[in-house]
């Protein structure tokens, strides 16, 4: 792949959104599971009252494990004393805050919108393709983007996988999802980084 026009961007764009929200999905069914899977605890023979007393034990163990070793007792030490900063700097932390809100807001109400139930990525696909990204949202981030380095990282990434630049089916989404969840630096580098456009950093 030699060039990027801006549909192929959005299609990028999408599927950059999508794999980090289908591998929570997924890891949410995976611990629903397991933990619907799991052994009952065993019954110890403890009173809940000896149950907390050998919870404050160890909590007390740990605090003078903390403070016998120079390193970690350091790590406990933090300074509350608020760095000076302008007026400019506390009004663009402000901003920013509101915008990680927002931000923190809508990928909480996208993941509301996927249905119980075991994940079917297919039918997230369906729903994801049905409704298009906002044209100014694809346009601000394509507008941001360095398009040369996206195709530098895409290069890098196994070429038997379907493109990121084109729709694509259930199949083809499952193995870049099981591909991304390998946590492999390059596959990472690119979805973070077209993340980070679609969020204007």
């Amino acid at each position: 792949m030699t060039a990027m026009d801006r549909r192929e961007f959005s299609w990028l764009l999408l599927h950059a959104n999508a794999l980090p929200m289908l591998a929570m999905q997924q890891m949410m069914d995976e611990i629903r599971d397991s933990m619907a899977h799991a052994p009952p605890p065993a019954d110890d023979g403890l009173t809940e009252e000896q149950r907390e007393e050998q919870s404050r034990i160890a909590m007390n163990e740990l605090a003078d494990r903390i403070e016998a070793d120079p390193e970690l007792a350091a790590l406990t030490v933090f300074n509350f004393a608020a760095p000076a900063m302008s007026d400019e700097e506390i009004d663009r932390l402000e901003r920013q805050s509101r915008e990680e809100d927002a931000a923190a807001k809508q990928a909480m109400a996208e993941l509301d919108e996927l249905p119980d139930g075991p994940l079917d990525i297919g039918s997230f696909l369906a729903r994801a393709y049905a409704k298009p990204l906002p044209a100014a949202r694809v346009d601000a981030a394509f507008a941001r983007a360095d398009v040369p380095s996206l195709l530098a990282a895409i290069a890098q990434l196994p070429g038997d996988l379907p493109p990121l630049t084109a729709p694509m089916d259930g199949a083809g989404m499952a193995r870049w999802l099981a591909f991304f969840r390998t946590e492999d630096p390059q596959c990472e580098a690119l979805v973070f980084a077209v993340s980070r456009l679609d969020e204007g950093d």
